[in-house]
């Protein structure tokens, strides 16, 4: 384009500064003059240019980001919701991500407050998929949730998640401090809140030994942490935010044996008096719980007490065989 632009310039001036094919002093001078002013515009178009070319693919993903047409947006409900008091009832639930693929086959499922409620299944079983109907990142396609009798979908969203936190395998740790990951999403937390916090999720110790403390910038993602370290500072982070319920999604899948001792203390800490779905990755961690929901392609073909379900040789019985013959391989 600015090539085009320079060339019309100089046919313009052939055209109207040399009419009888010879160039005056004058004309040439004022020719030159607007030659050497259209240059350094000519290089910032063309500079502009290629850096327009190169935002190409973020504009892209920019643009599909704010699409409407693609994504569900939920219908936000009028009715406030200030506590957990009797618990979560499942009626007939079914759920895909695509409505013609279902993930979730009428799942009927009560989960009574300040009980641990485990979720168990192999890869795709449906339990990660069933937990995060809670907080409402997806709507069943059929059937109810109720919370203490209500309808899911009468709450508020955002007094609803500030009630729920979630520990999962995978932690997001912000490229910030020590103690705006814990505080993350909080406003006007105490420095003492903080530090309890900590202490009670095992980290305050590993914390203080950090080069800053509390002030310690812990890279994108806590690259500079261990594995252990960020789980711990997210148990931190769920404790802070005092929830009813509390979503552990396979928290201690990927430690090792001295971490997830650690993990496993802190989340003992992090349970008492709350509502707990715990989706289990090893059956050592969920031996204590209330209830054992076993899932096999989207369906429950289990539930009860952990103890009761292994004397009745089904489901959890074969997987608690297999992870029994495994370790002792080991």
């Amino acid at each position: 384009m600015a090539t085009i632009i320079l060339i019309i310039i100089l046919i313009v001036a052939f055209t109207n500064l040399i009419p009888n094919g010879q160039m005056q002093p004058a004309s040439l001078l004022t020719f030159l003059f607007v030659l050497m002013r259209v240059m350094p515009i000519r290089r910032q178009i063309d500079g502009a240019r290629v850096r327009l070319n190169s935002f190409q693919g973020s504009l892209g993903n920019v643009k599909e980001l704010l699409r409407t047409d693609d994504k569900p947006y939920f219908k936000d409900g009028k009715v406030q919701f200030s506590a957990l008091k009797r618990g979560i009832e499942f009626i007939s639930v079914d759920f895909g991500y695509d409505p013609n693929e279902p993930v979730l086959h009428n799942i009927t499922l009560t989960i009574k407050q300040g009980q641990t409620t485990a979720l168990v299944g192999g890869s795709g079983a449906g339990k990660s998929t069933l937990a995060d109907l809670i907080p409402r990142f997806y709507e069943p396609t059929q059937g109810k949730i109720l919370i203490d009798g209500v309808d899911l979908q009468n709450f508020k969203i955002n007094s609803l998640r500030r009630k729920v936190a979630i520990v999962s395998q995978d932690t997001f740790i912000f490229n910030t401090s020590i103690r705006n990951n814990i505080a993350y999403a909080l406003e006007d937390i105490d420095e003492a809140a903080i530090y309890e916090a900590a202490r009670l999720a095992n980290a305050l110790e590993f914390i203080l030994e950090m080069p800053e403390g509390f002030d310690t910038t812990v890279g994108d993602r806590g690259i500079r942490l261990s594995g252990g370290q960020r789980q711990r500072i997210a148990i931190a982070r769920a404790l802070l935010r005092n929830p009813d319920i509390l979503i552990l999604d396979e928290a201690t899948s990927a430690l090792d044996s001295v971490s997830e001792r650690l993990i496993q203390e802190s989340l003992e800490k992090l349970t008492v008096g709350r509502t707990v779905i715990a989706i289990a990755h090893r059956l050592s961690t969920i031996v204590r719980a209330d209830k054992v929901v076993v899932l096999e392609q989207g369906r429950i073909v289990e539930q009860g007490g952990y103890q009761e379900l292994l004397q009745q040789r089904g489901k959890l019985w074969s997987y608690h065989q297999m992870q029994h013959e495994l370790g002792q391989t080991g």
